[in-house]
């Protein structure tokens, strides 16, 4: 039951966040010829960084639905099944599920689903959630 009233409060703070993305300005112009550099990765030179004691990914898994990671994972599951194996994810360079695939198959079935790698994205964001709510509780 917390975990689900987590998830709730957790979808209800992304709202703000949808509608005032929906309304950004335009990026300004770019600048002299030779002059626009992307910008730097996440993180270090893993993509990997740090918020407090939890490690996310901040460029695998972009969007609320994980649209990018849906791109990578189907085009991982080189056997078109929905059923990505610890083989296919270190074939397609899936590192963050890779380092993780034990932890996301928590049936232990061998493999993992889409559905499986979404689960596991939100419970380590419910997890940090958890732990920033008792940081501000032992504040009071």
């Amino acid at each position: 039951m917390r975990r689900l009233a987590l998830l709730t409060l957790l979808s209800l703070s992304v709202l703000p966040g949808v509608a005032l993305a929906q309304d950004a300005p335009n990026p300004p112009p770019p600048g002299p010829p030779g002059m626009d550099m992307p910008p730097p990765p996440p993180g270090g030179p893993d993509g990997w960084t740090q918020h407090g004691d939890w490690k996310h990914h901040g460029d695998w898994m972009r969007g609320p639905d994980g649209g990018d990671m849906l791109m990578k994972f189907y085009a991982a599951n080189t056997t078109h099944d929905g059923h990505l194996t610890l083989a296919q994810a270190k074939s397609a360079g899936l590192q963050p599920i890779v380092d993780h695939f034990s932890e996301i198959d928590t049936e232990n079935r061998g493999y993992i689903t889409f559905y499986d790698i979404q689960a596991w994205h939100l419970d380590g964001m419910a997890k940090h959630l958890e732990a920033e709510a008792d940081k501000l509780r032992a504040q009071d």
